[in-house]
């Protein structure tokens, strides 16, 4: 499963850099888990060139059986086992058909069984405005009402035929909380320079050096999911970190390097809400077969079909308890106990990297960015 993971981690960071080029000087934040899980549900259905292009996109197996056990595998192992998990993290997947087509029986058995989805007929021709309110209510109550509205009215033409939607919705707490009355007014080094509350907490943490940025490992509450912070050691230097980040393999060496370590931290408390369409993203990642009118996704259905588009909103809360984040996708059509005498200083007081990683499987679940935390 690792050595998979980091091949499909790839995506996480091929994509990133990719949207991030896109948003010059913004805050960032995405679910590339999200979306790979979305495009993967459409590979399911693909045929030939169009199934080939969209598997070396996510770096999914050759075998459509193959695949969809290793998703089922791999959503099992994100979601955790039992009940009494310390966090909420809730994957909802969804089709969302038009009424009197035909999808074949076998495609929806294998999103039902694998992907946990279900096939919801909508009547996107003749009722569009019901058809984009029933699905924006499903997206609501899946992430909690963090994300009230992912489609509007004008992601429905004459031509949508099949929405497909993925939701991810995470809250954890942190092991460690930051104490509230810690916080305080700091300055932030950013292109909007200001005063802003920066939390502070001294302990053992995970920590990487690495050629020109530091990195901190924060466990929620259950230790299966970590928030990473990755911090350019110049207070300009994201641009040239970023860059970095997309050029190596970082994560994986980064994950494999982690020592414990004392640390004194400073973080600001920051709220980012995002929003995508990423059919240009996806094209110029070399899948536009799959948006063409040459597109093969016969495994879904007899009629001709097309991704449309992939609509992707997501929100993320840090705060001295824990993270909240949520984000939605919808493709229409161990450490030593070694002792440091000296504790690292880790002050994240100018912009930075971060990712919410499942510990289990080394799979990135969002990344982002924070360019100015107000």
């Amino acid at each position: 499963m690792h050595t998979d993971e980091s091949i499909r981690n790839d995506f996480a960071t091929r994509l990133y850099d990719k949207v991030a080029s896109t948003q010059a000087g913004k805050n960032l934040f995405l679910s590339p888990f999200s979306i790979r899980v979305a495009l993967a549900m459409c590979a399911v259905g693909a045929k030939g060139e169009t199934r080939q292009e969209l598997i070396d996109l996510i770096g999914a197996p050759e075998s459509v059986e193959e695949q969809n056990l290793q998703y089922a595998a791999l959503l099992r192992s994100v979601n955790g086992e039992g009940s009494e998990r310390p966090f909420q993290l809730v994957m909802a997947n969804a089709l969302w058909g038009q009424q009197g087509f035909h999808f074949k029986p076998d495609f929806q058995e294998a999103i039902a069984d694998f992907y946990d989805g279900a096939l919801h007929v909508v009547n996107f021709l003749a009722q569009p405005d019901d058809a984009v309110r029933t699905i924006n209510r499903w997206v609501s109550d899946k992430t909690g009402a963090r994300i009230k509205e992912l489609l509007n009215r004008d992601f429905i033409n004459e031509y949508t035929r099949l929405i497909l939607t993925n939701a991810i919705y995470f809250k954890g707490r942190w092991e460690n909380e930051f104490d509230e009355t810690a916080t305080r007014d700091e300055a932030w080094h950013g292109p909007n320079a200001c005063e802003l509350p920066m939390m502070h907490r001294r302990g053992a943490y995970l920590y990487y050096e690495g050629e020109g940025f530091q990195a901190v490992s924060l466990h929620y509450k259950g230790r299966q999911h970590s928030m990473l912070v990755v911090l350019p050691r110049e207070k300009d230097g994201l641009a040239t970190l970023e860059v970095q980040w997309a050029a190596q393999q970082t994560f994986r060496k980064m994950t494999d390097g982690f020592e414990s370590e004392v640390v004194i931290l400073s973080l600001p408390r920051f709220k980012i809400e995002a929003e995508f369409r990423l059919k240009p993203v996806l094209c110029a990642m070399h899948s536009d077969l799959a948006f063409s009118d040459y597109a093969d996704f016969s495994g879904i259905g007899d009629e001709p079909m097309k991704i449309s588009d992939v609509v992707h909103k997501a929100f993320v809360e840090v705060n001295e308890e824990g993270t909240e984040a949520a984000a939605i996708t919808a493709c229409g059509g161990g450490a030593g106990g070694r002792r440091q005498p000296e504790p690292k200083v880790f002050k994240a007081d100018h912009p930075f990297l971060f990712f919410i990683w499942n510990r289990n499987t080394n799979t990135v679940l969002f990344s982002g960015r924070v360019i100015d935390p107000q």
